[in-house]
Formats: C-alpha cells, structure tokens, sequence
C-alpha cells in the first residue's frame, strides 16, 4: 500500500513540483495551498506532513503545533520546509520532527521522508 503524503504550501508552483516528486516516487499525495483543512481536521490523515513554514494568513509553525496537540495526529512526523533562517531551531521548538531549508535537492527530501515513512 502507498504511503500517503500531506503538503501545504501556498505557491501553486511548489505545490506542482512536490507533486510530481512525490507520485514519481511512488507516494499517494495531498495537497493544500493553505493551512484551513489542517486546523478543521478537514482532511485524511496521511503517514507524513510537509508544512511551508509561510502560509497566506497562518504560520506553517502553528499549523505543526495544532497537529502535535492532538492525540490521532501527534505521532505522526512533521517536516517544516522553509527559507527562514534558523528554521531549524523554530521546527523543533513547534515540535516538528525535522526540517528542510529551501532551496534542497529532490534526493535530499526524498530521502527523509523515506527514513519517516520507512520506505
């Protein structure tokens, strides 16, 4: 059975390019272009979340801390994605479970969600 990713992002292009790495790789995907389903449990629940840390009119942060508030979302790993600097230490502090800084290579995100999902 496929993994199923979960990615919030709110540049169209992005989203686009997760997408296709994502299905190339073999995963089922969602995709949201804002963080509203994510607060409204509006959504199934997939085996890994990728959260842009900037989101039109929410913090990706936040959106990582309401998931790891609550108890059917709480294990489920978290990677902030983000040019911020310092992004590292503001995943963790929101509790996420690791981080990309943009810009990254496709392997190097291939290869953590992998290490996440088990595959």
């Amino acid at each position: 059975m496929k993994k199923k990713v979960l990615i919030t992002d709110d540049d169209p292009g992005i989203l686009d390019v997760f997408k296709i790495i994502f299905d190339r790789a073999g995963y089922n995907t969602a995709i949201f272009s804002d963080g509203k389903p994510l607060y409204q449990d509006n959504y199934e629940i997939p085996d890994i979340y990728i959260l842009d840390r900037y989101l039109s009119g929410v913090d990706g942060l936040d959106i990582c801390r309401h998931l790891k508030s609550h108890k059917t979302t709480r294990d489920i790993p978290v990677i902030m994605v983000s040019a911020t600097p310092g992004i590292g230490l503001l995943s963790r502090e929101a509790g996420a479970d690791d981080f990309l800084e943009k810009p990254f290579k496709t392997k190097e995100l291939l290869e953590l969600v992998n290490r996440y999902t088990g595959l």
